[in-house]
């Protein structure tokens, strides 16, 4: 594996690289399988593009394309910052060659110039539930900065555009070399549904928005609970939860339960708008990619 700054004769490879992986990358990034010119034409001092090369290329697939890493934004100044996106092209996805070029890269981008880009943080966004990203970036020692709603215009697999959430990682200089880390396994939410309830029949507005989520989210509980036992279904939840209850009922139940605003949401009411929706929806789903994502043990 090598790692080098794009030029022209990149291009042809290229192409095929990101034609053979187009499907599997649109779920989660942008894909233009002509947009090497475009980075050739920006080329500079606060926009540098890197291909990961396979030394031994895969006489399959036509092309020796490992993967492709953007270091833009550049901001000097007070900050030496930038952000990376990248991508992995397959047959080479998951074999680790591509987390080997793309520590290098960190290696370039933090290293003082003139022999590097003399930055002092990069960071990187993924979103919600892309946990081989989050991975990757948690195995190169990249710490997790922060959650940030409606972060990107992005399209999802289907070609629609939206808003989408993202966790920010990210390293310093005076961190790396950093080796993988272990994260504390992220409590599960709970989506604490408050309506009237009559009997044991659910609120149809709460109803449908415990389907939507069901819908979206890995190995959902969805409960419809009453009575003492609420808190202990809480504290014992090792899923996302979607709990109803009473109205007026949740902010004892959760204090019982151990529970913060900091992994709850609470809906009240039949109607419940959109974005509210969407953000339970995007607090459950970073609770999974959490839970999902790879654990790595300290070394040295």
């Amino acid at each position: 594996m090598r790692v080098h700054t794009i030029t022209g004769e990149d291009v042809p490879a290229y192409r095929e690289a990101v034609r053979m992986s187009q499907e599997r990358i649109r779920k989660w990034n942008p894909v233009n399988i002509d947009d090497l010119a475009y980075h050739l034409r920006i080329q500079s001092d606060t926009h540098r593009s890197f291909l990961v090369r396979a030394l031994e290329p895969d006489t399959t697939a036509g092309h020796d394309v490992v993967g492709k890493v953007n270091v833009t934004n550049v901001i000097r100044g007070r900050a030496h910052s930038a952000t990376m996106g990248y991508d992995a092209y397959d047959p080479y996805a998951g074999q680790g060659l591509f987390a080997e070029g793309l520590r290098l890269v960190i290696d370039l981008a933090l290293k003082a110039q003139p022999y590097g880009m003399g930055l002092h943080r990069v960071e990187a966004a993924v979103q919600p539930g892309n946990t081989r990203s989050a991975g990757l970036l948690r195995s190169l020692g990249l710490r997790r900065r922060g959650a940030f709603p409606e972060y990107l215009w992005l399209a999802d697999a289907t070609g629609a555009h939206d808003w989408r959430d993202h966790v920010v990682y990210g390293v310093t200089s005076t961190e790396w070399p950093t080796s993988a880390y272990s994260t504390q396994p992220a409590r599960p939410p709970v989506v604490v549904i408050e309506t009237s309830i009559s009997g044991q029949e659910p609120d149809r507005a709460c109803q449908h928005l415990a389907r939507e989520l069901d819908a979206t989210v890995l190995k959902l509980e969805m409960v419809q609970a009453l009575g003492d036992a609420v808190s202990q279904v809480i504290a014992a939840s090792r899923a996302p939860l979607v709990l109803q209850v009473p109205t007026g009922a949740a902010a004892a139940l959760l204090a019982a339960a151990g529970r913060s605003a900091v992994d709850s949401v609470v809906l009240t009411g039949r109607r419940l708008p959109g974005p509210v929706e969407k953000w339970a929806c995007a607090v459950a789903l970073e609770a999974v990619a959490a839970a999902a994502a790879p654990r790595f043990e300290r070394r040295g």
